[in-house]
C-alpha cells in the first residue's frame, strides 16, 4: 500500500508485467518517456553537432590499421571529419561517426551506400569486406532536466542529463546518479 505500481510489456509477446515499490527510477534515456510523462522538459543550447553513427563490418580494415592499433581514430579528410570506433577489431566491428549540417544536409542526406563510399575515403581506399549493418542519425547536446525527482520518481542517467559523449561523462554520471539515488532512497527506508 503507498507505494507506486505500474505495468509494462515484458519479455514475451504482449506479455504484462506488475510491479509495486516505493520509488520509480527513470534511467529510459535521452528521449525518456517517463520524463515527459512528468512533463519535465530539457534545458540548454539546441544540438552542438548532428551525426550519423554507421556500424559497419570490415575486417580487412584491421590488416591496415595493423602497425597503429587502436580503439579510436580521428580521421580528417576532405571527404570528411569522422571518428572510427574500433569495437572488435579481430571481427572487423566497428562504428564511424560521420557529421552532417543541418540545414545544409538533413539526415537522409548520408545513407548507406554514401555512408560506405565516405567510409572508404576517410581509410584511404576500397575496402572489398565492407558490410554497412546500419546508420543512424543523432543530435549531440548538452541539456538537463528542469528537476531531477518528482515526488518518488527519479531520473537518472541519459533521461536526466545529456553531454558531449567525450571522457565518458553520461556514463560516469549515469552511474554517480544510480550511486547517488540509491544511498538517499537507502537511508529513508
Amino acid at each position: 500500500g503507498g507505494g507506486l505500481g505500474g505495468g509494462g510489456e515484458g519479455g514475451g509477446e504482449g506479455e504484462v508485467i506488475e510491479m509495486e515499490g516505493s520509488a520509480l527510477l527513470a534511467c529510459d534515456g535521452a528521449h525518456s518517456p517517463v520524463r515527459r510523462a512528468l512533463g519535465l522538459r530539457l534545458s540548454g543550447p539546441p544540438p552542438l553537432q548532428h551525426f550519423k553513427s554507421v556500424h559497419f563490418r570490415a575486417p580487412s580494415l584491421a590488416e591496415r590499421l595493423a602497425e597503429r592499433p587502436a580503439m579510436l581514430y580521428f580521421v580528417f579528410h576532405p571527404e570528411a571529419v569522422a571518428v572510427l570506433v574500433a569495437h572488435h577489431m579481430g571481427r572487423g566491428e566497428w562504428v564511424a561517426q560521420l557529421p552532417f549540417f543541418p540545414p545544409l544536409q538533413d539526415g537522409t542526406a548520408l545513407d548507406v551506400a554514401e555512408c560506405g563510399r565516405i567510409i572508404e575515403e576517410l581509410v584511404g581506399g576500397p575496402l572489398p569486406d565492407l558490410s554497412v549493418c546500419s546508420a543512424g542519425a543523432w543530435r549531440m547536446s548538452a541539456k538537463v532536466a528542469q528537476r531531477m525527482s518528482v515526488g518518488p520518481v527519479h531520473l537518472l542517467g541519459d533521461a536526466a542529463h545529456q553531454f558531449p559523449p567525450a571522457g565518458a561523462f553520461g556514463m560516469n554520471t549515469g552511474l554517480q546518479d544510480a550511486h547517488n539515488i540509491a544511498w538517499k532512497l537507502a537511508a529513508v527506508h
